[in-house]
């Protein structure tokens, strides 16, 4: 993308409404279509193929801006293989000392900030486990990105054409798992010019119940949203990739609202090296 959004700035309502878009009047892309030229954006096929695994080292920041307190900086890391993945994010505070999510193949793990006790995001991406098992977080930064095994995946794709979101235009194309999470609304978005995966929204409505009597209004339903963005592209082993990354999650809930966000940047992207199966679980 020209800029990396802001999501922070655009408000309460923000992650919903943002992403919500406009539909432009431009022709849509098939769904295969739309994967091939961004495949083809990525890298040619003799480079895809040579990448078995994907190292990614760099500096990390967090803030939380509602529902809680806290700021830092840290290391991040991002180790993968075709069907591998491992992201943790290290940070010096006591009360959080960071995110570690991995998978493994088979199953999913996730580390905890304190005993017994997940944070916010590693709960949601816990029990959304699509997310890591279908090789979505993370984007093309993950060598087992989802786009790269649509054949052997077949998920279920719909593209909507282009979107206005935030002043840019971008072509949405909405994947479901054939393996369930129906109710994980997921939504991947490409650069209309270069066919880049910028953007990746992640939408579930967590319904509240019955209300507590016949004729009384039951609480509000919970919105959460987790956005990933990718910028900064740049050329490594023939494949374009992105070289910062930041991640938004949001639950807007009946009683009270949660806000953070997380970035990575300064990476350095490898390939190729040694990964010991120990790296894919969280002890």
């Amino acid at each position: 993308m020209k800029r990396m959004l802001v999501l922070p700035l655009a408000g309460l309502a923000g992650l919903a409404v943002l992403l919500s878009g406009v539909p432009a009047k431009e022709e849509k892309l098939k769904p295969e279509d739309l994967v091939a030229r961004h495949l083809a954006a990525l890298g040619s096929a003799e480079a895809r193929a040579r990448v078995m695994t994907r190292t990614v080292a760099g500096t990390t920041t967090f803030t939380v801006r509602l529902g809680g307190h806290g700021l830092g900086d840290g290391s991040a890391n991002i180790l993968s293989d075709r069907k591998r993945t491992r992201i943790g994010l290290r940070y010096t505070a006591i009360e959080y000392p960071g995110e570690q999510l991995a998978f493994d193949g088979e199953r999913i793990s996730a580390g905890f900030v304190q005993p017994g006790q997940r944070s916010p995001l590693s709960q949601f991406v816990y029990h959304h486990d699509v997310m890591m098992r279908e090789g979505l977080l993370g984007g093309a930064l993950n060598a087992a990105w989802a786009l790269l095994g649509v054949a052997d995946r077949r998920p279920k794709l719909a593209s909507t054409g282009l979107k206005k979101i935030e002043g840019e235009r971008l072509y949405e194309l909405r994947y479901r798992s054939r393996r369930g999470e129906a109710d994980l609304q997921i939504s991947l978005y490409f650069e209309p010019e270069t066919f880049r995966h910028v953007l990746t929204q992640y939408r579930l409505t967590q319904p509240s119940g019955m209300p507590p009597a016949p004729g009384l209004t039951g609480p509000r339903d919970a919105f959460h949203t987790l956005v990933e963005q990718f910028g900064d592209f740049r050329e490594v082993d023939g494949l374009t990739l992105p070289h910062s990354y930041k991640l938004a999650y949001t639950i807007e809930g009946p009683r009270s609202t949660y806000l953070a966000w997380w970035s990575i940047s300064e990476m350095k992207i490898l390939h190729n090296l040694n990964l010991e199966d120990s790296y894919f679980a969280v002890q």
